[in-house]
């Protein structure tokens, strides 16, 4: 029996918490696979603006799990501490879809913390329980400080 509108909206409120915090789980426990932990295996990341990652070859517009913890895990050598807080949530059960403008809150070792506004358009499975597609819009001008901090402590400093 497939899921009611009201059990898909409860599943996927709780994945996309989920989602958002594993940045914060990650970072404490130095394990990039909780980047991943609501993700399917061939889940794909968009990253957007696409001139952003124009002007930053490092990053690539379209990743998929293995690349994307590639990445994050020498980034986590460089980060105290994260937390989000979720500005917007809206969740639509039937498209299985949500939509997240949230605030990431990171603490780059020798840095002030600096807030992130990223802008989610998440996919789901059927059952609400697992995201299969990520697009992630970040705001350009905190990110690349951001990633220049970063760069400071090692991160992408060479061909990673």
């Amino acid at each position: 029996m497939a899921p009611s509108v009201g059990d898909l909206h409860t599943a996927i409120e709780r994945t996309v918490v989920q989602f958002l915090n594993g940045p914060a789980q990650a970072v404490a426990a130095k394990d990039p696979l909780l980047f991943h932990a609501t993700l399917t295996a061939d889940c794909a990341h968009y990253l957007r603006p696409l001139a952003f990652v124009a002007a930053n070859p490092s990053f690539k517009a379209v990743k998929s799990n293995e690349e994307h913890k590639a990445l994050m895990e020498p980034a986590l050598s460089t980060m105290e501490n994260t937390r989000v807080e979720i500005k917007e949530l809206v969740i639509d059960p039937v498209k299985r879809k949500a939509s997240v403008l949230a605030e990431h809150c990171t603490k780059i070792v020798g840095v002030e913390e600096n807030v992130l506004e990223v802008t989610w358009f998440l996919d789901f499975t059927e059952d609400g329980k697992r995201i299969s597609r990520v697009t992630e819009f970040i705001d350009t001008a905190t990110a690349a400080r951001r990633v220049a901090d970063m760069k400071k402590e090692g991160f992408m400093n060479e061909a990673q």
